[in-house]
């Protein structure tokens, strides 16, 4: 029985040493609809992770890059965001973590602007 229960805590151990990290928050949100551009894309990760890759795509347009990324890992990116126009957007990522595993990632937002009310003339 003794035995058993090293074991069991043996291999929960194991998995935890071999697991990766995944995004556990962004800013814009997945599926969010925000009224103006974001300063920044935030990406919070579990654990550390360092950031090789970032573009936009909005509606059918070509992705771009986004930049400068930090040169360091963290549990926190936040890169600085492009002006932004009402559209749908992806934006996609490539991160990689301190066991050196590559996760990609992507999330869709809409940026929704209003139009100022116009005056009638009467």
């Amino acid at each position: 029985m003794k035995f058993a229960r090293m074991g069991y805590v043996l291999a929960l151990m194991s998995c935890s040493a071999f697991a990766h990290t995944h995004l556990v928050k962004a800013v814009p949100a997945n599926g969010s609809t925000i009224s103006a551009s974001p300063p920044n894309f935030v990406l919070t990760f579990a654990e550390p992770a360092k950031l090789t890759v970032l573009s936009l795509q909005k509606d059918a347009e070509p992705a771009k890059k986004i930049g400068p990324l930090p040169a360091t890992p963290a549990t926190e990116i936040s890169v600085p965001a492009p002006q932004l126009t009402a559209g749908k957007y992806v934006l996609s990522w490539r991160a990689v973590s301190d066991d050196g595993h590559v996760m990609p990632g992507k999330l869709s937002f809409t940026v929704w602007q209003s139009r100022p009310a116009t005056s009638t003339g009467k």
